[in-house]
């Protein structure tokens, strides 16, 4: 059963993750509400581990993208599931202001990750090279 807060909306923005203070990995949002958000990375991370979750898409310029604390409270194959460390903060709640005012303007095709393309391309080698 699912117990969601708010409404998700289909984004696609870039994000990057730290679980510590030396470990910054890349990401990308695929959804997001005013209680959580998706991370779509090709990395785990740790179910109830806190995170820092930096928004580096606009209305912000690179160099002051926002940080908001999170929680990992689901693992997917290609990602994982955060809830952010308090309801709707504020650049949550402006980043979907922005996105429901202006939807086409900030949603772009989805790339493929690199290990499901080099799977996809080698498998036929690997079939042959046997």
């Amino acid at each position: 059963m699912e117990h969601r807060w708010g409404e998700r909306v289909r984004v696609d923005f870039r994000v990057r993750v730290a679980a510590h203070r030396f470990s910054v990995r890349g990401g990308r949002l695929a959804d997001l509400s005013v209680s959580g958000a998706l991370v779509e990375a090709d990395f785990e991370a740790r179910m109830l581990s806190c995170i820092q979750v930096a928004i580096d898409s606009s209305p912000w310029p690179k160099h002051e993208s926002p940080i908001v604390e999170a929680y990992v409270v689901r693992k997917y194959k290609h990602g994982f599931g955060i809830e952010w460390r308090e309801f709707a903060p504020r650049p949550v709640s402006d980043l979907l202001r922005v996105v429901v005012t202006r939807p086409h303007a900030h949603f772009r095709r989805r790339a493929a990750f690199a290990s499901r393309s080099i799977s996809r391309l080698s498998l036929p080698l690997l079939k042959h090279g046997a």
